[in-house]
Order: structure tokens, then sequence, then C-alpha cells
């Protein structure tokens, strides 16, 4: 779609120079290397709507996995963005998706049997819907757990081609040898238990290598291994060897080592995911049984002459920003406003962490409270101006516009602060504290 076509005199931009703003952009991210905030993660909103059957919890994780889910390709721009539409009179589960690329039709029709196969289990099925779901998952993100595992049968994509790192499991090396500084001798049990823990997941990955590809063997080496390291992330031994890890000198081993740690947590996802699922699907059997999947159309990138890196030639609409669009231009005409029992989206998941900006619009914008953010600016970030936007909302979009820009500018007024560059997406599970009344299990806690 085109995200340029209000008339000159119409503009979101009237009361702020487009160029202006993205000066203003370029300008932070040279001062800050391109980090202006620490990663943070929030507290959501108080649950007051006793209108809903989905607790604001488990919406936001359920938006929080289907974007996950979608999210199959690799890179910066691989985004995915969900809101949840819920109608209680029809006991029925919209999920309405974005992307910054379009959602492909092989991609749909993977994401259309896992909707089955949820539909099947919410019946009642139990057993094979449950081992039926994780091989959907497993099969839907392949190639991205090949790339994880930095595996010898992981082809890369172009722009990771010129990269060459070793493959995760040798990095179990560095993880092995940090335990026996962290536990002193009357805790050798413990540390002998955390040992073998570790050492029997290197193992496990490395032993993947040897499987033939393609073959039933090598799924359930996947299977194994995702559902390993989640029990690996989620056990209290290994929680707190993290925990004392994060409290010694951050030498370039023991960042190393914390690194191995975030990947593992990131192949235990695929199995956190699957659990969230099934657990969803207990708790709310009648929206599983009437799931509906709606992608919106991507708008198309837009030139730019002003980036703080050379190559930086196109603005994208992020896919959390097309959502907000999408329901502040529909608010008043779909029939998810109260009407015939369909609610309004309270929050939006995302696949990974809100990006800087992403995160001042929300916070600006008001309607959809910012779960996290990562941080990281991104300069090619844009808003769709729109001949369809109401005066009303134009005017509430100048608004938007200018808060941002306010917080730009303070930003880049403060002392420079040199922070490295964030992991985009975290799972946390080494974090989280147990929480038998979220469907994920898992609920994370703020970054230290």
């Amino acid at each position: 779609m085109d995200p340029r076509t209000a008339a000159p005199g119409l503009s979101i931009w009237q009361d702020l120079d487009e160029d202006t703003f993205r000066g203003h952009i370029v300008a932070l991210e040279g001062r800050t290397n391109s980090v202006p905030c620490d990663a943070q993660i929030f507290p959501l909103p108080v649950d007051t709507d006793g209108t809903r059957r989905l607790s604001i919890a488990d919406e936001q994780n359920l938006a929080d996995v289907f974007a996950f889910l979608v999210a199959v390709e690799q890179g910066a721009q691989s985004v995915a963005a969900v809101c949840l539409e819920e109608n209680v009179e029809e006991q029925s589960l919209t999920i309405r998706f974005a992307a910054v690329d379009v959602i492909n039709t092989a991609l749909q029709e993977l994401l259309e049997e896992i909707r089955g196969s949820l539909a099947a289990r919410a019946l009642g099925g139990e057993g094979l819907e449950d081992v039926e779901i994780l091989k959907l998952v497993i099969r839907l993100h392949k190639r991205r757990i090949l790339g994880r595992l930095r595996s010898s049968k992981w082809e890369k994509p172009t722009y990771l081609s010129r990269t060459h790192k070793k493959p995760l499991w040798e990095d179990f090396k560095n993880l092995l040898h940090r335990v026996q500084f962290l536990y002193i001798k009357k805790e050798k049990v413990q540390r002998k238990a955390v040992e073998t823990s570790i050492e029997s997941l290197g193992k496990a990955y490395e032993s993947f290598e040897d499987t033939l590809p393609e073959s039933d063997d090598e799924f359930l080496h996947i299977k194994t291994l995702v559902q390993w390291s989640y029990e690996l992330c989620t056990s209290d031994l290994i929680k707190e060897y993290a925990l004392r890890l994060a409290k010694v000198g951050p030498t370039p081993q023991v960042r190393s080592a914390i690194k191995t740690l975030r990947q593992i947590e990131k192949i235990a996802a695929y199995y956190r995911v699957t659990q969230t699922l099934l657990r969803a699907c207990k708790r709310y059997p009648y929206y599983f049984q009437h799931l509906r999947f709606e992608y919106l159309p991507p708008y198309s990138s837009i030139p730019t002459s002003i980036g703080y890196e050379d190559w930086a030639k196109t603005c994208h609409v992020h896919a959390e920003v097309q959502l907000i669009v999408f329901y502040d231009l529909k608010n008043d005409e779909l029939s998810i406003t109260n009407k015939g029992g369909a609610l309004f989206p309270r929050v939006i998941g995302a696949s990974k962490y809100l990006c800087y900006l992403c995160y001042l619009f929300m916070k600006a914008h008001g309607r959809y409270p910012p779960a996290n953010t990562h941080g990281r600016l991104y300069d090619q970030w844009t808003i769709p101006d729109l001949a369809e936007m109401k005066d009303e909302r134009r005017d509430c979009y100048r608004g938007i516009l200018k808060l941002m820009d306010q917080d730009l500018l303070q930003a880049a007024a403060n002392e420079p602060q040199w922070r490295s560059e964030p992991m985009t997406s975290r799972e946390n599970l080494l974090d989280a504290v147990q929480d038998k009344d979220c469907i994920s299990l898992w609920r994370p806690l703020p970054p230290h």
C-alpha cells in the first residue's frame, strides 16, 4: 500500500517538517551509538475490564506468541506484530497480523495447519495434537533454528554470507569453564550438577550435526534440543548459575557465556511457544475452536536522502505502527467497537522488543501500552500520511509527532552515554519467575 496519499495541505507533517524530524533522529543516532536508552520491560495496566474473557496478561502473551510464530525470517526487518480481536458473543477470536514484508501464501498455509491443530486440541484432543503442534512450529521455524544453532546445515542469508561464526555447541566449552569460578568447595554437589546439565545439552547440540538432513531422526533431534533447552533455562539450578554469572565482572569470557545462555533461551522459545498455545487452548477452548487469521497488507517503502548510514535510502512503516494506524482508521467503522459483542484490542504483541521510535510513538499515542523496548534506534522509520484520515485523527498524529520530536531533542541534549548494541529479542526465561496464572507459565522480571 502507498503510505503517502495525503494532499500537501492536509499532511500530518504540516506543523513539523519531516526532514527536520528525520534530522533530529539522525543527530540522536550519532550521539548515542544508535542506542538512546537501555532495554526496558514495562508493567501492563491493571485489568479492570469485566466484559472480556481474556485477561490483559493473556492477551499480551498470546499476541506475542502469534507474532513470534509468523516472524520466520532473520534480520532486523523481520519483525511481526499482532492484535487480538475478542468477540464474546460469538465466542471467537481474530488474530490480526502485520509485518514489514508480505506474509506470503506458503507461510499462511502453514499457519492454517497450526490453526487447525489448535482447533482440534481445543475440542478435546490430546497427545497427538500436542506433538503435531510442536512439529508444525519446528517445521515453520526450522531455518531459524538452524541459524540459532549456527549449524553446518544452515544456509546463510545473503547479508550474512561473509560472516564466520563457530557452531553454538562449541561455545559450551566456555560456559562449562565458567562454572569452576562461581562455586566454593562446599558447593561441590551443586557445581557438579550444573556442569552435568550444561555438558549434556552441549553434547546433544553437537550430535545434531550427525543427523541426516530432512530425516525423521533430524526432526526428533530438533524436538529434543528445544525441549531440553527449555528445561535447562527453567531449572532453578541454571537460573542460579546465570544469576551468579551476571554478578561477575564483565570480562569478554563472561560476556560470551551470558550471550551463549541467551542463545539457548532463543532455542528454548520454540518449546515455550508451543506450551503457551496448548495452555491457552485449555483455558479458552471456545476461542480456539473459532480462531480466525487476518493479514494486513504492508505499506511500500519510501525514499529518503536523510540517514545515518549512506546505504539507508528508504523508510519503512513498522508492523506495530501499521496496526495502530489500521485500528485508528477503522475505529468508527468496524464491528470491533463493542458492537455485536466484539471488543477492541488492548495491547500489541511483537516478535521482538519495540524499537526506540515505535516505543516513543506508542507512548505518545496513548492507547496501547508499550510492553518493552530494546532501546535501539532505526532511522529508516516513518508513519503513513493518508488521505483517508479524518481531520481529528490528522491533528492527533501531528500532536504525536511533536511529542516524539520533543523526546528526541531532550535525549540528544543529555550527556552522551555509550551503550553496546542490544539484543533486539529476548526470551527472559532465565530471569523469569513462575506464575501459574499466566498462560506462558513464566513472568519476566524487569532488566536490572
